[in-house]
């Protein structure tokens, strides 16, 4: 399984993949073209948008370059798709012309690879147009330490994600920590704008009723977790921020709705703990709004009680002074009687 902030639709020409070394790879893409005299080699990518050029060999002309994006449904790609792991060899001859993309024009065979993230699922293809092979099927093997190659990196890249995702966690709540929230939330805030998503962040945190001691314990932080985590959708984020406090970041039709999911976890945990009370506090934005999710978290948390400052004592609730002259002043005290 693919670690969660891998999203394998996405193109790595769109993703901060920083040890996918894409010049490594071009690198190889020369050398398979070098070894079988090719007219090009490129990386193809399944993606979300369809297949697309990763990297290619060096070239003349303006095709297969980085970054172009042939649309799924030809044939040829649904071949590439379902090709085995021992690579398939192509005659494009057999294929109607309008069942290739305009950029094969003149293309007569190509010998193709697949590859393979690290959970079995294909990441895409290795492909080598017009290769001079003399037996297709013993020379396409030399494309397999190729193969390998980049099958290590991205296993590398899965596994980077997956330490990093560990130290992004919270061990006592299994939620996000205050720094997988500020990693993850500014992608998600930045995708809901594009979408038109309103906005909301939330806090949480825990009081107990009737006590003035704080008798909090871990399980009752990791209670509210789990309410918090059952209440948001795929799309919101949620991280224990703090010792005491939760924080979720969470995409809405409207102000009302951010008050419903309060007002969820309010009634949730009264029916698990009614001991436990909750203090929440909010702050919403528009898709338009141009405010960072910094000050908008600020905002927010310093609306909780507990963040709220201590009130300074006024002339009503102070007690009277003792005024020691008053009683070293005879005159003082035959006036008073």
């Amino acid at each position: 399984m693919l670690p969660e902030t891998i999203n394998p639709n996405v193109s790595l020409l769109d993703s901060d993949h920083q040890l996918v070394n894409l010049g490594r790879w071009m690198h190889q893409c020369e050398l398979i073209k070098s070894y079988y005299s090719a007219t090009s080699v490129f990386v193809l990518q399944m993606t979300q948008s369809g297949f697309e050029v990763i990297v290619s060999s060096v070239s003349e002309t303006p095709l297969f370059t980085s970054g172009t994006l042939f649309a799924s449904d030809f044939p040829l790609f649904e071949q590439l798709k379902h090709s085995p792991a021992e690579g398939d060899y192509l005659n494009l001859g057999r294929f109607m012309l309008d069942e290739l993309p305009r950029d094969f024009d003149g293309i007569q065979h190509i010998l193709s690879r697949p590859i393979a993230w690290p959970d079995g699922s294909q990441f895409g293809s290795l492909c080598v147009l017009n290769p001079h092979m003399v037996e297709p099927a013993s020379n396409s093997a030399m494309l397999e330490p190729f193969q390998i190659l980049l099958q290590q990196e991205l296993s590398l890249l899965c596994q980077n994600h997956r330490i990093e995702s560990l130290s992004m966690r919270d061990q006592e709540t299994g939620m996000l920590n205050h720094y997988g929230f500020m990693m993850m939330a500014p992608r998600q805030l930045n995708l809901g704008r594009r979408f038109g998503a309103h906005a909301g962040i939330v806090f949480f945190e825990l009081t107990e009723a009737n006590s003035s001691e704080n008798t909090l314990e871990e399980k009752h932080h990791r209670l509210l977790g789990n309410l918090v985590q059952d209440t948001i959708r795929t799309a919101d984020v949620a991280a224990h921020y703090s010792e005491t406090q939760f924080v979720v970041l969470a995409f809405v039709d409207s102000e009302r709705d951010i008050l419903h999911i309060m007002k969820r976890v309010e009634k949730q945990l009264e029916q698990q703990n009614p001991r436990l009370k909750l203090d929440a506090s909010y702050s919403f934005f528009t898709p338009e709004s141009t405010a960072k999710l910094a000050p908008m978290m600020e905002d927010a948390r310093c609306k909780l009680k507990s963040m709220q400052p201590e009130p300074e004592p006024n002339q009503a609730n102070q007690a009277p002074k003792f005024d020691a002259e008053q009683y070293d002043n005879p005159a003082a005290d035959s006036a008073e009687l």
